[in-house]
């Protein structure tokens, strides 16, 4: 093991489910960080049937690693509270394990980290580019409904080192101090996974916690996986409510925004075949209001809920998934955004 003698400056976190594709890219990529001596990795794997185990006890010797084995698959969300609690770091740093890091990736981080700090608490979360196509993440605008996108996905990430306030983090490249992480009760474990980096955002912004992203450094993502099974289209959407309800301000004049959304995703679900599983939503919700209601109490009481107006009336062709290229869909999408300028 290369063992660090100190206690590590930062904890790198991010869950393992059958990863044995992306580790060895992922692992060597950590082995040659440059400041590798300050730094512990955490992996918390979630009931992996592949060899991804073998894989991570190969790089024992050589990386400062930390591994939990999960019974059963806890997710995203709860894997990575787990991994902050037990890390060692004054710095966490959450990721996924497709991920790829270049060599300087934490000194020119820190850098950054450092010159703003003295403004107070704040989030770092750098840009992510899916390999040879373009930026997935480079900061992230959220919907008044709470829809959350990154307007620049796909396109070319620019050259020019920028460093720029962001509404959402990535779930992907969150850069925290350990302790205010902590504070801020950690990811929501309702959400398993998808939009618990939403849910935290508008954490931070109700509790006057500034998000930066930055061009450079950045992440190389492996996969290039942005399809809508059945098990995410249904957590997107119902996890969205979830982001609306505990978070944003303002929903009685917000209705007829929600009902004119709610036809455009009944139709969108229908062309993506998806109308069973959105019908499963709605019953889920209706199912569970009086809870929705606590939460948002409970929520209210904690924190000031944001004001809608402080979030982004557009709804992104991002968000569209596979039906970008849909000719009757983006007409409507282009009446949609009209009509949210009216109200």
């Amino acid at each position: 093991m290369n063992a660090v003698k100190n206690p590590p400056k930062i904890s790198i976190i991010f869950p393992i489910f059958n990863g044995e594709h992306f580790l060895s890219r992922n692992l060597d990529s950590i082995k040659r960080l440059i400041n590798l001596n300050e730094i512990e990795l955490i992996l918390i794997d979630n009931n992996s049937k592949d060899s991804s185990i073998e894989i991570i006890n190969s790089y024992t010797n050589s990386i400062n690693i930390k591994i939990i084995k999960n019974r059963i698959n806890q997710g995203f969300v709860r894997a990575c509270n787990l991994g902050v609690l037990i890390s060692k770091g004054k710095y966490v740093f959450i990721t996924n394990q497709d991920v790829i890091f270049p060599s300087d990736f934490f000194v020119e981080l820190l850098k950054i980290y450092n010159r703003f700090e003295k403004k107070g608490n704040l989030v770092i979360s750098p840009s992510l580019i899916f390999e040879n196509d373009g930026i997935h993440y480079y900061g992230a605008k959220i919907h008044i409904l709470g829809f959350s996108y990154t307007p620049e996905i796909g396109k070319g990430l620019p050259k020019q080192k920028i460093i720029k306030k962001t509404q959402r983090f990535s779930g992907g490249t969150l850069f925290i101090q350990r302790n205010t992480f902590l504070k801020m009760g950690g990811f929501d474990k309702r959400f398993f996974m998808y939009y618990e980096d939403t849910d935290l955002s508008l954490r931070f912004l109700r509790k006057g916690i500034v998000m930066y992203t930055t061009s450079y450094p950045y992440l190389i993502h492996q996969k290039h996986e942005l399809t809508f099974n059945d098990f995410r289209y249904f957590l997107l959407e119902r996890n969205r409510y979830i982001v609306f309800c505990k978070n944003i301000d303002g929903f009685k004049k917000l209705i007829p925004i929600f009902l004119i959304t709610e036809i455009l995703l009944i139709f969108q679900s229908i062309l993506m075949r998806k109308f069973r599983i959105r019908i499963r939503i709605y019953y889920e919700l209706l199912h569970n209001l009086k809870s929705f209601k606590e939460l948002r109490r409970e929520s209210k009481k904690q924190i000031p809920l944001i004001p809608y107006q402080n979030l982004s009336r557009t709804l992104d062709v991002a968000l569209l998934g596979n039906l970008k290229k849909n000719t009757m869909f983006l007409k409507l999408l282009k009446i949609y955004n009209s009509l949210l300028k009216l109200i």
